[in-house]
């Protein structure tokens, strides 16, 4: 057997918190970064610093410790680069030179003490390389000594602020009996404030078109939520409820998380009243979580891939790189399907999905690459079982619809498992892919005159070629074509 003589470059970041070290391994694979492996460890460093801010030796025993149980799980790869960095703690602690030497012995990597705002750019950065942003982005990431808060427009930040509060910090200093009263969530919230209002006017414009939380604090109070409430967002009504929930459980032994460990709880109280500030001083409606933050954002700065102006269309060009996808045939599929879509996308009310038609007509063949049969079954499959970064888990699930269902016979439990709002249009779509798919079935696209097609309610309508002698296939497809789409509950009629 030959030995493989491909050899991929290895990024490795590693985020070394207040509360938690991260770790996060990638590969280079067709121009987009592969992420081979996440592991976090709660180190609790913020936690050995003593009233003059010096770290006690267990805490650097803690650090040591952890990256060199970090180092152990990338040593055997080949062309790796490292970047490790660091966050508020050791910023702060006066013998941060002490831990800084005793790292070196058994992790031979530099490692820097980045500032608070360069935290906040790496944070802005790592959520804009993963997912859609807004013309008017508001971010808050709660570590465990500082808090970041950054205003961005699209994929650039234009405010940074890192403050000096954190989950660890406030539980030392106002939860730290484990005591959930009114009077200490009180303390908490006036002095979050007090650290938010030193943020510029410009973070307290409101009207924000996205806001995201970051970090472990968030998602633990996101968890929170929506294990107690079923809510799958945060808003200022919410919190209060769950600190007034808290408050009546008395003591953080009393709460009970089955999604959120005991070392985390406790710091819960904390985030709680941090984020209650935030919505009352910003002027936040709704914040929703996002999984990626510092980490992500040192990982591409690393691998120095350029950020794309479309996270989407990155993740769907790296997947046709990465499943070899006959690009030529795609793009005549995507062809065929835009010219359809333009006759029926007002009177199906489709207008806001067409960039979903054009992933899905980019990628329907991707299944293909496992197996040429049944392959749309195989494709759905990846698509849905694949890390998408820019797509939201409905539209994620809308694709894998979408490519589960453009030949054969539709699978309608598939539909039925998307959200109720998105059923009908995903069935629209679905029904001008394959009809797409359909005219250029052979590699040969035929030449079909849309200018007549239309729509009326769930009835669509094509004009077939005048001349049915060359076109007996193509007529006896669409006709077969007919009962497939009458599935979806629309009508083709052929005239």
């Amino acid at each position: 057997m030959t030995e493989l003589k491909h050899r991929h470059k290895h990024f490795v970041a590693i985020d070394m918190g207040s509360n938690s070290f991260h770790l996060v391994i990638a590969r280079e694979q067709d121009g987009s970064l592969q992420i081979l492996h996440k592991e976090k460890k709660q180190v609790q460093l913020a936690q050995g610093l003593d009233e003059n801010n010096n770290l006690s030796k267990e805490a650097i025993a803690r650090g040591i410790n952890c990256l060199k149980e970090f180092r152990l799980r990338f040593s055997e790869l080949t062309e790796t680069q490292v970047k490790p960095v660091a966050t508020h703690t050791l910023r702060v602690a006066n013998n941060a030179h002490d831990f800084l030497e005793q790292a070196l012995d058994v992790f031979p990597y530099e490692i820097e003490i980045i500032s608070g705002h360069e935290e906040a750019r790496l944070i802005y950065s790592g959520i804009a390389h993963n997912q859609v942003l807004r013309p008017k982005n508001l971010i808050i990431d709660i570590g465990g000594g500082s808090t970041e808060v950054v205003i961005g427009k699209k994929i650039t930040p234009t405010r940074l602020s890192s403050l000096k509060c954190g989950c660890v910090s406030y539980h030392e200093r106002y939860f730290r009996t484990d005591e959930l009263t009114k009077d200490n969530f009180k303390a908490a919230m006036i002095a979050a404030d007090s650290e938010l209002s030193s943020l510029s006017k410009d973070y307290l414009s409101g009207n924000w078109d996205l806001a995201l939380g970051s970090s472990g604090s968030v998602k633990a109070v996101a968890t929170a939520l929506k294990e107690k409430y079923q809510l799958d967002h945060i808003t200022l009504k919410s919190l209060k409820q769950l600190k007034t929930d808290l408050i009546a459980a008395g003591h953080t032994s009393n709460i009970t998380f089955e999604n959120i460990d005991d070392r985390r709880k406790v710091l819960l109280p904390a985030a709680i009243a941090i984020l209650i500030s935030f919505f009352k001083r910003l002027n936040v409606k709704k914040l929703e979580f996002s999984p990626f933050a510092l980490r992500e954002g040192v990982l591409f700065e690393l691998a120095k891939i350029g950020q794309y102006h479309d996270v989407q269309m990155r993740t769907v060009d790296s997947i046709a790189r990465l499943y070899h996808i006959d690009m030529p045939h795609a793009g005549k599929v995507c062809n065929t399907a835009m010219e359809l879509f333009e006759h029926v996308a007002d009177e199906w009310q489709l207008r806001g999905f067409a960039r979903l038609l054009l992933f899905a007509s980019t990628l329907h063949e991707i299944g293909i690459h496992i197996n040429s049969r049944q392959h749309h079954q195989h494709g759905g499959y990846i698509i849905q079982n694949s890390d998408l970064p820019g797509f939201s888990e409905p539209l994620q699930q809308q694709l894998s619809v979408l490519i589960r269902n453009h030949r054969k016979r539709p699978h309608l439990p598939s539909f039925d498992e998307l959200d109720p709002e998105l059923i009908k249009s995903t069935r629209y779509i679905s029904s001008i892919l394959r009809i797409a798919v359909l005219l250029n079935l052979g590699r040969v696209s035929l030449r079909f005159d849309f200018r007549d097609a239309k729509a009326i309610e769930n009835k669509l309508f094509l004009t077939l070629p005048k001349n049915t002698k060359k076109n007996t296939l193509l007529i006896n497809d669409l006709l077969r074509e007919q009962k497939s789409i009458a599935d979806l509950g629309i009508e083709l009629h052929l005239l």
